[in-house]
């Protein structure tokens, strides 16, 4: 859950850790320069991998959803992960209504989209787990498959 932000000269961003602000230079005055916003993760896949996935947890199969481990090679699915990764990246500057946001317009239509049992994924050869799994099973994409934000 997320708190007030401490009284103090630090910041607290989404995941509830509190960050010292960055410093401007002397010689500019305040506001005057445009603030950098570093994205947390990587690339595209490696949200998915930490933050996505672990956040949309559903059952793979008939009665649930449809995934594929080698989910980067559906150019639908690739186009999507993407464009989530950098929407979030961009709206979690913005506040904590503006995550409830992406997961209202974003998030969740296009995951729930991209999951379903007629989507990107209805014709991959499945096979039948019960359980819940902790996340849908992923491989690892070749190097320098994704656009790096670094």
């Amino acid at each position: 859950m997320i708190g007030l932000p401490p009284e103090d000269d630090t910041t607290l961003d989404l995941d509830g850790e509190v960050q010292e602000p960055q410093q401007s230079p002397a010689n500019e005055p305040e506001g005057t320069e445009e603030e950098e916003r570093p994205f947390v993760y990587q690339d595209a896949e490696q949200w998915l991998h930490g933050y996505a996935l672990p956040r949309y947890l559903r059952k793979l199969g008939p009665s649930g959803r449809a995934w594929a481990p080698n989910w980067y090679e559906y150019p639908e699915v690739y186009s999507l992960v993407s464009a989530l990764w950098e929407t979030w990246e961009q709206m979690r500057w913005d506040g904590p209504q503006q995550i409830l946001v992406f997961y209202r317009d974003y998030f969740y239509p296009l995951f729930d989209r991209m999951t379903a049992l007629d989507g990107p994924f209805h014709a991959y050869d499945k096979v039948m787990h019960p359980e819940l799994p902790e996340m849908f099973p992923v491989q690892k994409a070749p190097s320098e498959y994704f656009r790096s934000a670094v």
